[in-house]
């Protein structure tokens, strides 16, 4: 499983659940910002468009944008044990939503095939874990952060 699918799952659940909609175009919606709107507005201003992001980090946030909105945040963790969720092998631990001004985001210069093309720009956050810290709306009762990463309460030391 990889972010982008947990990001899109995210944005079929806003569009399902709220009065968020996908763009009706779907090379916009999948490759230009922002993938939802309120009630499916063309253009929104920022406060009306929100991003859908999948990450495995527990607080840095990559996007190949830099454009103020709100973003959610599914943060997941792949638990071969199936022990996070029971019975599931990936399981959501958190989700933050978060207002992000331009001013937030940096540039990431990225080194894949330096000179022959590469992955497209990316931007990350900056001071993430002090931006994102009032900004979690989910939070399972389950998992704690212990080094760096998600774990099973019970398994504290």
């Amino acid at each position: 499983m990889s972010s982008a699918i947990v990001g899109i799952l995210g944005i079929q659940a806003l569009h399902a659940l709220s009065p968020y909609k996908k763009h009706k175009h779907p090379d916009v919606a999948q490759q230009r910002f922002p993938d939802l709107s309120l009630r499916g507005r063309l253009n929104p201003p920022p406060e009306q468009a929100v991003e859908s992001k999948g990450s495995t980090r527990p607080w840095a946030l990559q996007s190949h944008y830099d454009h103020p909105g709100w973003y959610i945040v599914w943060r997941y963790a792949i638990d071969v044990t199936k022990r996070m969720k029971p019975g599931k092998i990936a399981a959501i631990w958190r989700v933050d939503a978060c207002f992000l001004r331009k001013e937030d985001w940096k540039y990431e210069r990225s080194k894949a095939a330096e000179g022959r093309g590469g992955r497209t720009h990316t931007f990350g956050i900056k001071l993430p874990a002090k931006l994102l810290k009032n900004c979690t709306v989910y939070q399972s009762l389950r998992i704690v952060l212990r080094q760096g990463g998600p774990v099973l309460k019970n398994l504290e030391l």
